[in-house]
């Protein structure tokens, strides 16, 4: 088994991007199969869509705070405003917290953003801990099945002070 696990961070105009990218190549062979399937396309690079942070990435404990996300398509570069884009937090890093849980526990806690235009999406964030967090973000373009969101996943690193 091996897992390479990468946090990108950039800083512009006095706001940063965090954006965590991990792979694994682990035989989808045994009981585990499933699930080691679904993480290893849940952790790939989006098939067909590109997402983004454009606003802050921190956020206030215990306060309601919003974090914007632009959706574009790969091919074209054009902003979708059509896209179903819904979202899992969970504490620290990348499947960090997902000790425990199962595909159903994470998909009863997911939620959509609002879509306010010109490609991008609205997330209302309200988290109790400080530290990071990762947004497991899935965007669904129009037209494509439910089955694409796992074809179209980025995890995205939120801090919270």
């Amino acid at each position: 088994m091996m897992i390479a696990l990468v946090t990108i961070i950039v800083f512009t105009s006095g706001t940063f991007y965090l954006s965590a990218y991990s792979e694994s190549n682990q035989s989808m062979m045994g009981m585990d199969g499933m699930n080691d399937m679904c993480q290893s396309m849940m952790n790939s690079i989006p098939k067909d869509v590109i997402i983004k942070a454009v606003s802050s990435q921190m956020v206030s404990v215990g306060k309601e705070s919003t974090v914007t996300l632009l959706v574009v398509d790969k091919e074209t570069g054009n902003p979708l405003d059509d896209a179903n884009v819904i979202l899992h937090i969970e504490k620290g890093g990348p499947m960090e917290g997902m000790d425990g849980m199962n595909m159903m526990d994470m998909m009863g806690n997911m939620f959509e953003a609002e879509n306010i235009g010109y490609g991008k999406y609205l997330i209302k964030v309200n988290v109790d801990e400080k530290g990071y967090h990762t947004m497991h973000t899935h965007a669904i373009p129009q037209g494509k099945s439910m089955m694409s969101m796992m074809n179209n996943h980025m995890d995205i690193g939120i801090i919270a002070r």
